[in-house]
């Protein structure tokens, strides 16, 4: 299943240089993101579309912080149509969206010495009723939410489902509680953490999407 990408404004003016393709505008996002992760994709080469990180640090921190902000962008679209894909089923039955978390990261500029900062996508979550696992609004929303930890292990160079529990469903048996990790279709990790969490109310799963960490050097 693929997930709809978003292109960034303006045709991703301070990215590429040129209006290009929906294609060609994930592409450079993950390129431009596999500069500042352990995510290196062979296919960003200098035959790639347009993704130089040529100029002043100014304007390469620039183009940096637009490629994050689209990541985070996509993050809380994601998020919407999960929600929205349950909408129609009873309101004890319909997922409710969680915190899209962004955090403060250093890079290094490896051409100008200086270090700045930008903020990158974290996390995001979504609580998902046990009431609704089985119905084809579910799955759809559980599809849209696997895909995005999938391309963020592609952008990232890994990512995680981190699922919290109630104590009480898993005592009972009510939830799956293994673990393990998968492969994105580019090859990254994509790392499935259960654990229990008092916070999380019996008959709810609390799944959270979290991004690979960003080396810091650009």
């Amino acid at each position: 299943m693929k997930i709809a990408k978003l292109t960034l404004i303006a045709c991703a003016a301070t990215i590429l240089s040129g209006c290009a393709t929906l294609e060609e505008a994930s592409t450079s996002l993950s390129c431009m993101l596999s500069r500042v992760t352990s995510a290196a994709d062979p296919s960003c080469g200098s035959s790639a579309p347009a993704t130089t990180m040529s100029g002043g640090h100014s304007e390469r921190f620039s183009r940096l912080q637009a490629a994050l902000n689209q990541e985070t962008q996509q993050a809380q679209s994601i998020q919407a149509q999960a929600v929205q894909a349950m909408q129609s089923l009873p309101v004890k039955q319909r997922a409710v969206a969680g915190p899209v978390l962004t955090q403060p990261v250093s890079i290094d500029d490896a051409q100008s010495g200086q270090t700045l900062q930008v903020r990158a996508f974290s996390s995001v979550s979504v609580e998902m009723p046990l009431a609704a696992k089985g119905r084809k609004e579910y799955t759809r929303a559980m599809d849209l939410l696997k895909e995005l930890a999938n391309e963020l292990a592609d952008n990232r160079g890994s990512s995680s489902i981190v699922v919290d529990q109630a104590d009480a469903d898993v005592k009972a048996g009510r939830v799956n509680t293994a673990t393990g990790t998968t492969q994105s279709k580019g090859g990254k990790p994509v790392s499935v953490i259960k654990r229990i969490d008092a916070g999380v109310p019996s008959g709810v799963e609390r799944y959270t999407i979290e991004a690979g960490a960003i080396r810091g050097k650009l």
